[in-house]
């Protein structure tokens, strides 16, 4: 699906910068989690510590597998609790449609994602061949040493794509992140579902 927007070199918005888990696609280690340990009434207060080093690339998948087999009522090995994050690996095919239909219609879509690369290389581009087409350029924070909601992640977007912060808007489902972006004047979204993005988008003066 995609939505028609007028000429992006007549307008203010000319880039969409997207985050990925939890946006495009489910967030698959942190709903292991959600639902192995939440919904027990357990939490385990490292584990933002434990996600930063592993979208600094760290940590590997094999690590946080290996973290998780260690939780008190955990029973499975590391390999099979790899093998349940990736099952909850979803593209969402209606945001897909969206954003291909902008890049169609001459708007810049990039991809700006605290994660581990080696995830992307091993299931998201073999899962959904068609990922790497949806956008411009494909930034992971494991690639460059930086994350969200760090300035300089946001800053190397915009020069890796030639991008002014008053043209870009910036979507994500963490409210840190999108208030670290309206901070250095890029535009911010907090997304929720692609209904609501896509009502958004009506409101935007392009």
């Amino acid at each position: 699906m995609s939505i028609k927007i007028s000429d992006p070199m007549n307008k203010k918005i000319n880039t969409f910068i997207f985050d990925c888990f939890g946006v495009i696609c489910s967030s698959a280690l942190s709903t292991w989690y959600k639902d192995n340990m939440l919904k027990r009434g357990l939490e385990d207060k490292n584990l933002l510590d434990v996600f930063k080093e592993f979208d600094l690339g760290k940590l590997s998948e094999d690590d946080i597998a290996n973290y998780f087999s260690k939780y008190e009522g955990i029973n499975s090995t590391k390999e099979k609790i790899q093998e349940e994050i990736d099952d909850y690996l979803k593209l969402d095919e209606r945001l897909a449609g969206v954003i291909l239909g902008l890049r169609n219609q001459g708007f810049k879509a990039i991809l700006l994602s605290n994660a581990n690369s080696t995830f992307f290389d091993r299931m998201v581009y073999p899962k959904y061949p068609q990922f790497k087409g949806l956008f411009d350029e494909i930034i992971i924070s494991s690639e460059v040493g930086m994350i969200k909601p760090g300035k300089d992640i946001y800053l190397h977007a915009l020069r890796k794509i030639n991008a002014k912060p008053e043209e870009s808007l910036f979507i994500d489902d963490s409210q840190v992140n999108v208030d670290s972006a309206v901070k250095l004047g890029i535009n911010g979204f907090l997304y929720t579902n692609v209904e609501a993005f896509l009502d958004y988008m009506k409101t935007l003066d392009f």
